[in-house]
């Protein structure tokens, strides 16, 4: 018996920053790149056709950040969701239909609450989990 689903995201760096996209549908807030595998499928060739099929970035995955375990928004199916810390050096996004918006985000941005990444009722990417992944970057650029 199925009991969920599973996704992956990528925290995409360049620059001291980190990528963004605003959703098209609910909750429409700003979320990092990723979606839910295939039947079977890989997580990280998952996580780059993912990617790519948002943004048309290609992605270096250099580890995991963290996972969580619930739903996006209050009618959705519950989720295991494995976020990928990774760089892109080259290209500017080009968005598919799912999303309306891309941006490049310096933590201060996110601390001071200039980008939504919730909304009213909750429904989103915690602020928290994107701070904790500037932490890992930070942490994971001092050894490499």
């Amino acid at each position: 018996m199925l009991t969920h689903r599973v996704a992956v995201a990528a925290y995409v760096f360049r620059g001291g920053k980190v990528l963004l996209l605003k959703r098209a549908t609910p909750p429409q807030t700003f979320a990092p790149p990723g979606g839910k595998l295939e039947v079977g499928e890989d997580p990280l060739a998952g996580l780059h056709r993912e990617v790519f099929e948002e943004t048309g970035l290609e992605i270096e995955v250099v580890g995991v950040a963290h996972t969580w375990y619930g739903r996006v928004t209050s009618g959705d199916d519950l989720l295991l969701c494995i976020n990928f810390l990774a760089t892109s050096e080259h290209g500017e996004p080009r968005l598919s239909d799912e999303h309306t918006e891309w941006t490049w985000v310096a933590r201060a941005e996110l601390e001071n609450g200039t980008f939504r990444t919730q909304d009213e009722q909750g429904n989103g990417y915690r602020a928290i989990s994107l701070l904790e992944a500037f932490d890992s970057f930070a942490r994971w650029m001092t050894t490499h």
